[in-house]
């Protein structure tokens, strides 16, 4: 597989128009009714996103809107569905398809999906976020952030932060991209704790907030003192429960501080929506290379940490210094998946 690292970065997510609400993007990046004025005077290419859960989760989701409402301030007409059930990925596929000039499946999940759909579109270009593997149709293109980079420097901070010896994630579903950025998470964790455990849970939903809040409560009463997520809306759960037993929280896409400032001390950067948005302009000026993967990592700047919250300053100098040897390939950091490399400067 040739995995192509673009500085400037890409997007990809899921379209649809079924179950779960569907809208459309105005010129201002607003969301509006199914049938709302679209955007401007980008050439009249449309675009349709289709979200696993809803696009106001703090996480994940939240990232793909955010790029989508970018598309649309570039001019091009844009339309969405949130919380798309498993069952009608297909369907929802089909019907955005039909038209639409380019579909976007929000995820890993729906490379299959776009695998399916796409060789009987032959005109419409499909993208699919989160997906390292190759695509094999030449109207697909898989996009992809280097996401276990930004989860092993999680890992180590957690294993800064833990006074237990006891640290904990929690992700949605055991989907390959997550079980990687957990297996990451460890690697990291081990840099700057050796001795320290490490628990995962899987939830099987993204989208349930209360059964995120009982997992990190559960940990918190098993003595782990750090909770790190990758569960969209189930992870404002996660966050809020681990405030609620007074231990720290490490959240995921998004700067989620503002959730619970006192518990968590840093969110793994996931900037999807930077990827969208230029993966949108690059399309709608007659660029697009499909049957690859376009992978972002440290370097771009799309994925890493935020800032820290309510740790000593040292911590972020230890990070600095980890982060540094990721780039140089210093580092062994386990890949997001296929043929892209965990660390060095080709790691993107």
């Amino acid at each position: 597989m040739r995995s192509r690292i673009l500085a400037a970065g890409l997007a990809a997510a899921a379209a649809a128009v079924v179950a779960g609400g569907c809208g459309s993007s105005g010129d201002d990046g607003a969301a509006t009714g199914a049938n709302g004025a679209t955007g401007g005077d980008g050439g009249g290419t449309k675009v349709a996103m289709v979200f696993p859960g809803p696009i106001n989760d703090k996480g994940y989701n939240q990232t793909g809107y955010t790029g989508l409402q970018t598309c649309a301030r570039e001019g091009l007409q844009t339309s969405y569905t949130e919380k798309v059930a498993v069952p009608d990925f297909v369907k929802t596929f089909e019907t955005s398809a039909r038209g639409n000039d380019v579909v976007i499946g929000h995820g890993f999940e729906f490379g299959e999906i776009a695998a399916q759909v796409a060789p009987r579109f032959p005109d419409v270009k499909f993208l699919v976020t989160a997906n390292p593997l190759r695509p094999a149709d030449d109207n697909v293109l898989h996009m992809t952030l280097n996401s276990t980079q930004g989860a092993f420097l999680a890992g180590a901070l957690a294993g800064l932060a833990t006074e237990s010896g006891k640290v904990g994630g929690i992700a949605g579903y055991d989907f390959p991209v997550l079980k990687a950025q957990m297996a990451a998470f460890q690697a990291g964790l081990r840099e700057t704790a050796p001795q320290a455990t490490f628990k995962v849970v899987y939830l099987g939903t993204m989208d349930d907030v209360a059964k995120g809040k009982e997992a990190a409560r559960g940990m918190a009463a098993s003595g782990i003192d750090v909770v790190y997520h990758i569960a969209d809306a189930a992870g404002v759960g996660v966050i809020t429960g681990a405030e609620a037993a007074g231990i720290k929280a490490i959240g995921w896409g998004v700067d989620q501080n503002a959730i619970a400032p006192r518990t968590v001390i840093a969110s793994q950067i996931a900037n999807m929506s930077e990827q969208i948005g230029r993966v949108c302009r690059a399309i709608d000026e007659g660029g697009f290379t499909g049957g690859e993967v376009e992978v972002d990592g440290l370097q771009s700047g799309l994925t890493g940490l935020t800032r820290l919250y309510n740790v000593p300053d040292s911590f972020q100098q230890r990070l600095d210094d980890i982060r540094a040897k990721i780039v140089a390939g210093e580092l062994e950091v386990p890949s997001i998946g296929g043929d892209v490399p965990g660390s060095g400067p080709d790691a993107g």
